[in-house]
This record gives structure tokens, C-alpha cells and sequence, in this order.
């Protein structure tokens, strides 16, 4: 199992191996050497079934003219010879997942490899390169639960590097090992420097630990509603709600109620008023959105665009959703590659607007001055 960790290390620290091509040679003269990158992220998002959509971004600091004219070259070299980076990678990945299949004695494969590279802003301005991947059968689930973890044991996290292993909406953490550096619901964070035993890491998930109310619990609670209820009408026919509750006090209520007019309207005209209301309700009012807590991340940004007239800053955005920069450019990232929106510079700062924003328009989207 700890070869296998090692492995996967020494494969994803020369992942960036570039083809002799006259942007390797200008990106610093690495052709036919690995890419030393100031920060490399791996993520895997395990799926119910045990397969995980894996990223891995390589982020390299572009602090002068020199090193962001070389990702430029860098990047219009992916883009135009993608196929060589994605086999190169895929290659080295499926070498990955046939150690991590004979260490586990579960099938499986590397599939759907892409690649992209961008100029993104954390704080500062990075060069990133992103390779994207599905590893069929990484985890074992059955039976409501999900273990994850041991296609990767024994693997070393060196200084500049992060793992996260994260788990669908719904599952619930029972175990997860080591201890974590960060944690959410969902997800797991490990960062370098770090070695992780022969059992490690491990994380452990299972059904319906989250995500809403469980049937059984929202059961309960409209029986206990109606156990009140039926307490509250018994107690107030009884007159343990400031009255004696003998025969003659009710008789004498009788007698008023029957003297006096009767103020409610008929069943049929109650029933006229509420049709009248719930269409004027329904023709008037517009949906209510779903609770924040009801969004995905996805969801979350797109209905705060929208809200702010198709163009928000990301500084914003993340200052809105009370996120970190890292996961703000990761989840708009996500939205660009699909074509949910798109990203632009004014200044210093990055802008997010839909696709069919009318980007002749220069002014602040959030009305602030820039050159303030």
C-alpha cells in the first residue's frame, strides 16, 4: 500500500512534463522536465457509486514580466497541442490506478482527461494548469456508505501541497483519518508537509447524515404538533385555561353564543374567499426562491449574479457567501468551463458576468471606483 502512495506522489509531481516544444523551451527552459509549481491542489469528489471526479491544478506565481510572458507561451501551447498534455497525464494516471487496483484488488481506470491554463487571481496573479479526470471504482460504497482512501495510502504530501477528498451532499463523516487540517460537511483538507501511513488517509461516510430532516424525524414532529394540539383543545374545553370548567359555566356560554349574531361567514362564503385570495395570490406574487441552505455552491453564485444585474465582482462573491478565494475561483472556474458564465479583468480586479453580458459597458459593477 505505501508503494502505491509513492507512486501517485512521484507521478503527480512530474504530471507537468511538457513536450519539446518551443513554449517548454520559453517557460523557463523546462522541456523534458517537470514544472515546479508554488502551490498544487488534488481533489478528488467521491460519488455515490465510489467513482471520484479528480482536479488537479498546478498554480505558479507569475510575480514579473518574465514568468507571465512564459505561461502565456505556455498556455497557447495547451491550447493548441491539448491531446499531447491530456495522453501524457492520462498515461501517467492509469499507471496510478493499476498500482492503487492491485493494492486494493478493486477495477479500475482513468477516464475523461482534460486540461486547461489560465491566468488566475488568489490574493495575486497565478498561472494555472488544471487536469481533470474521473477514477472509476477509487472508493468502495455499498450499503448506504462510502470508504475512501485507500487508492491513496501512504501517500506524501510535500510543502506546497494539498489533498481534499470531499462526499456527496447527505453522507455523513464517521470516520476520517488523520486528523484533518480543514474541515467542512463535506470534505476533508490534508496539507504538506505530510506522510501518510499504510492505513491512511481514510475517510469514512455513510447515508443520511445530513442534508435536510430524515423522514423520522420530521414524523415526530407533526405528531408532537398535533399531540399539542389535541392538549391545548382538550385543556380549553376543561377550563384549565382561566375558566371552572363546570356544566353551568358552559351552559351559560351556550346561552350568549346562541343570543348573539354569528360574525364568521358560511362555509360557502369562507369558501368563495379563499379561492378569490389564492388566485390573487398565485397571479401576484412571484416564486419565492428555495432556501440558501437548498443551493448548491453552483446555485448560490448564479442566483447572486443575477441579483446584482449579471455582473458582480469575485471579490465579492466571496464576500457575500462568506467563502475563501480559493474556493470562490474554484466553483466559478467550475461555471466558466461549462459556459454558465464568464470572466473578465477591470484593473486589479476580477469580474464575473453571464455569457451574454453586454461587456461594452466599462463602469464598476459593484459602483465602486477602480482607480479609487
Amino acid at each position: 500500500m505505501r508503494g502505491t502512495g509513492r507512486l501517485l506522489a512521484v507521478l503527480l509531481a512530474v504530471a507537468l512534463v511538457l513536450p519539446a516544444t518551443a513554449a517548454g523551451a520559453a517557460f523557463g527552459g523546462l522541456a523534458q522536465q517537470s514544472v515546479d509549481p508554488d502551490v498544487v491542489l488534488m481533489t478528488a469528489d467521491v460519488e455515490a457509486d465510489g467513482d471520484a471526479q479528480w482536479r488537479v491544478a498546478y498554480r505558479i506565481r507569475l510575480d514579473d514580466e518574465n514568468a507571465t510572458q512564459a505561461f502565456e507561451e505556455l498556455q497557447a501551447d495547451v491550447q493548441a497541442n491539448r491531446s499531447a498534455y491530456t495522453d501524457r497525464f492520462g498515461d501517467r494516471m492509469a499507471r496510478t490506478a493499476r498500482a492503487a487496483e492491485n493494492a486494493t484488488g478493486r477495477s479500475m481506470t482513468v477516464e475523461n482527461v482534460t486540461v486547461t491554463a489560465r491566468e488566475e487571481t488568489f490574493g495575486q496573479t497565478y498561472g494555472v494548469i488544471t487536469y481533470r479526470f474521473r477514477w472509476t471504482n477509487f472508493a468502495v460504497a455499498e450499503n448506504g456508505r462510502i470508504e475512501a482512501g485507500d487508492a491513496l495510502a501512504g501517500l506524501f504530501l510535500d510543502g506546497e501541497t494539498s489533498l481534499t477528498i470531499a462526499w456527496p451532499d447527505g453522507y455523513a463523516a464517521e470516520q476520517v483519518t488523520p486528523q484533518p487540517d480543514d474541515r467542512t460537511n463535506t470534505s476533508a483538507t490534508w496539507r504538506g508537509q505530510q506522510q501518510f501511513g499504510t492505513d491512511e488517509p481514510r475517510v469514512v461516510t455513510a447515508q443520511g447524515g445530513g442534508g435536510g430532516l430524515s423522514p423520522v424525524l420530521v414524523g415526530g414532529v407533526v405528531v408532537a404538533v398535533l399531540a399539542l394540539a389535541v392538549a391545548a383543545f382538550t385543556a380549553r374545553r376543561d377550563g384549565l385555561f382561566g375558566g371552572d370548567g363546570d356544566s353551568e359555566g358552559d351552559t351559560a356560554d351556550a346561552a350568549t353564543t346562541a343570543a348573539a349574531p354569528d360574525p364568521s361567514p358560511t362555509a360557502e362564503q369562507a369558501t368563495e374567499s379563499e379561492s378569490a385570495v389564492d388566485s390573487t395570490t398565485e397571479a401576484d406574487q412571484p416564486p419565492a426562491d428555495p432556501p440558501a441552505d437548498l443551493l448548491s455552491n453552483e446555485e448560490q453564485v448564479l442566483k447572486l449574479l443575477r441579483e446584482n444585474g449579471g455582473r458582480i465582482k469575485q471579490q465579492r462573491v466571496a464576500s457575500e457567501l462568506d467563502w475563501t478565494a480559493a474556493k470562490t475561483s474554484q466553483v466559478i472556474g467550475g461555471l466558466r468551463d461549462e459556459g454558465e458564465l464568464e470572466t473578465f479583468r477591470i484593473g486589479r480586479e476580477n469580474v464575473v458576468t453571464f455569457p451574454d453580458t453586454d461587456l461594452t459597458e466599462t463602469d464598476d459593477p459593484d459602483g465602486e471606483d477602480d482607480a479609487a
